[in-house]
């Protein structure tokens, strides 16, 4: 069978709960990320390998959309013999296991979906007589990023923009600068070409939105009186040097680099760091619909909806650092349309205000202001949904709710934000989501043109 038949099967079995089998499975991982052993509550023993019914079904997994870690999950197993102790040679530092969810279909053949790709962590031991259980956390493979389980920085680490004889700049490229990070050794900090010493050897997803596209700074003096020429390079090459001193961590620098093109970072559901850019995130309308809900559906059991208007903004405001000495940058959005409940016309002005050296075009500072815009508007509402498990949904993408509780039943499409699923068989999810409707139209101001309205 195809994987896409097995997927419309999956989809069939998970809209009628009653019927739905669920499964779980965690893989343990060799050092080149393929699979060791397996195990998922069932009788599949293997010889050498701990007894597969020591996976308990107990504990969750959780999921949000943030820049960094996303993705934590705990587990637990019963442990008489101390197959799951840890200890070296056992479950040891820079364990990785990946954790999927799925269900049995009809036919008796398994479907999985993954969840995400761990670290084992902060293990507890709970002893008892005839009972010995060991619950661990698990941590996604940005542990190995944020000194949460690789530690920091001995050095300071410089991604570095070179000045040449003529003037110009050599930029690097910020997605090499990037991979060039996750393909050091855990064992030495330097590079390697062995998979099985990188901190993460996986192949990581970038963005193609930058693609084609060019940065122009006209000609200019530096704060040394040097004059510059014109210089257009794409505009995922560097603008400036991106350091970051001994004590931060590789995270940081990551963290760093994704801010140069105010994109979204973190480890998808496969394991893979995936960086996408914000600019090409604005209408999240136009996303595909993981799944529409509604109360006459059977995986629907209910949401409750939360105003946040402390979390609102209708006035963003974004700062930044001209690599011209003589030049402001930044640039401002407005949420001034009669057709947003908190426009600033009707509620006043809300401000926002960002300064980051990261930002050195009035360009880049709209675009980000109007990004801001958007997830500072979508705030003010957020529903938590209540429902039957379902291994599919990823965080920024889409469900719908038929609001039959509201006049003309309308159909709302929400962006999910979080997700807490189960691996017990029984238990309901839930996703934490806010609307996609309310993103106005903004009125875009730059920074000069606002300094000069403030002296008139």
């Amino acid at each position: 069978m195809s994987a896409l038949s097995n997927f419309e099967k999956y989809l069939k079995i998970i809209s009628h709960p009653d019927k739905m089998i669920p499964l779980t499975k965690l893989e343990f991982l060799n050092p080149n990320d393929t699979v060791a052993y397996a195990v998922d509550g069932t009788y599949k023993r293997r010889y050498g390998y701990p007894d597969s019914r020591a996976f308990l079904q107990e504990g969750n997994i959780n999921i949000s959309l943030n820049n960094g870690q996303r993705r934590t999950a705990s587990v637990r197993f019963e442990n008489l013999d101390g197959a799951f102790d840890y200890a070296v040679n056992k479950l040891w530092f820079g364990r990785r296991v990946r954790l999927s969810k799925g269900v049995l279909l009809d036919d008796g053949e398994e479907f999985y979906l993954p969840q995400g790709v761990f670290y084992f962590n902060s293990p507890k031991t709970d002893w008892k007589p005839n009972s010995r259980t060991v619950e661990y956390q698990l941590v996604d493979k940005w542990a190995y990023l944020d000194g949460t389980l690789f530690g920091n920085l001995e050095n300071t680490y410089e991604v570095a923009v070179t000045r040449k004889d003529d003037g110009t700049y050599t930029r690097p490229n910020i997605f090499n600068a990037m991979q060039k990070i996750l393909d050091l050794s855990v064992f030495t900090h330097k590079d390697t070409s062995f998979y099985r010493e990188k901190i993460d050897g996986m192949i990581p997803i970038f963005t193609d939105y930058y693609n084609n596209k060019i940065a122009t700074i006209s000609e200019y003096k530096d704060r040394q009186g040097n004059v510059i020429p014109e210089q257009k390079f794409p505009m995922s090459g560097l603008p400036h040097t991106v350091a970051t001193s001994l004590g931060g961590t590789y995270g940081q620098v990551l963290l760093n680099l994704n801010q140069l093109i105010a994109g979204w970072i973190g480890y998808d559901a496969t394991g893979a760091l995936r960086i996408e850019a914000s600019a090409d995130d604005i209408n999240d309308i136009d996303k595909p619909i993981l799944w529409d809900f509604s109360e006459y559906s059977s995986t629907f059991f209910g949401l409750e909806e939360t105003a946040n208007p402390s979390n609102v903004y209708n006035d963003i405001m974004i700062w930044g650092e001209s690599l011209e000495s003589n030049k402001i940058v930044g640039a401002r959005a407005t949420n001034r349309d009669p057709s947003s409940d908190t426009n600033a016309n009707i509620i006043g002005l809300k401000t926002f205000v960002e300064s980051s050296d990261s930002n050195y075009t009035d360009e880049q500072c709209q675009a980000l202001a109007n990004y801001y815009m958007k997830r500072k508007t979508v705030l003010q509402k957020s529903v938590t949904l209540s429902c039957s498990q379902m291994f599919h949904l990823r965080e920024n993408n889409l469900i719908s709710v038929l609001r039959s509780d509201k006049p003309n039943k309308p159909i709302e499409n929400h962006l999910i934000q979080s997700i807490s699923l189960p691996l017990n068989t029984t238990s309901p999810m839930s996703i934490t989501a806010t609307s996609v409707s309310d993103y106005p139209d903004v009125t875009e101001e730059s920074m000069n043109e606002f300094l000069n309205n403030k002296e008139e």
